[in-house]
């Protein structure tokens, strides 16, 4: 497996990432309940998944439709981070219901997990139809000034 460009600088932004929320948490006055801890981990399990779905994005095979597979799944986690980070900071609004956090927190998990999924399939479905296309027409450039 060959290394691609923007691996490692991926890598030790998200390694950066995660150490300046680990610091956040223990460095700012923040009372340590268990909704705050809950908060962190899952805070950390989206700063991992994102990082490591870019990085994962970085390999993917011929067999994907790959503009629709990268900017698709790279907007899914981004926007999954992003969820993730707004439910965080309203974490101590579930000091009471930690288990409404935790099933809010598995939700979005869930959700993101399944358009993730999906936009895989559909991505690999494109790109078997534009082989197919391929093979009907014979040529894959595209043709100029003619119907």
């Amino acid at each position: 497996m060959k290394n691609k460009n923007g691996v490692v600088p991926i890598g030790v932004i998200g390694i950066i990432a995660i150490i300046f929320s680990v610091a956040d948490f223990f460095l700012l006055d923040i009372e340590r309940t268990a909704v705050h801890w809950w908060a962190l981990a899952f805070l950390l399990l989206s700063e991992v998944t994102l990082f490591g779905g870019l990085i994962g994005l970085r390999y993917t095979r011929a067999a994907y439709s790959r503009f629709f597979l990268k900017s698709g799944i790279g907007s899914a986690l981004t926007l999954y981070f992003v969820v993730t980070l707004v439910s965080v900071l309203f974490a101590g609004a579930f000091r009471e219901n930690l288990n409404i956090f935790i099933l809010i927190q598995l939700a979005i998990v869930v959700l993101f997990a399944v358009i993730i999924v999906s936009l895989s399939a559909f991505s690999r479905k494109l790109e078997r139809q534009g082989e197919e296309d391929i093979k009907k027409i014979g040529v894959n450039e595209p043709k100029r000034g003619g119907f």
